[in-house]
């Protein structure tokens, strides 16, 4: 998400994913078409990554509340994206970025980023 919108003081976090997305997209023009690229861009997940932010509950419950789906992802939610894209089901898919991110992407909601 932070590759394809603007947040402050996230700049270079999202300077990076966006470049990993035309990657994406650059390697999979060049590999075709023996190999496909593609990429998943995730929303928030439960992960010990994100395990110091969630215990601030202002924090947590403004991230579900700025979630589509009211719910913070777990794991197993990336995981199923990348069976899939792993899978014969996805043959047809090359060169792109799968959002698994609650409908995070899709909102016109925003998130406040607190001061640290």
């Amino acid at each position: 998400m932070a590759g394809r919108t603007a947040a402050r003081g996230l700049t270079q976090y999202g300077v990076a994913k966006a470049a990993l997305t035309h990657l994406t997209r650059y390697l999979a023009t060049d590999l075709n078409p023996k190999v496909r690229v593609n990429g998943i861009a995730v929303g928030s997940t439960a992960t010990s990554a994100l395990e110091t932010v969630l215990v601030m509950p202002e924090i947590r419950d403004a991230m579900i509340a700025n979630t589509p789906l009211r719910f913070i992802g777990e794991p197993e939610d990336i995981a199923l994206g990348v069976l899939y894209l792993s899978s014969p089901a996805a043959r047809y898919v090359t060169g792109k970025i799968i959002e698994i991110d609650g409908g995070t992407e899709s909102s016109t909601l925003e998130m406040p980023i607190p001061d640290f």
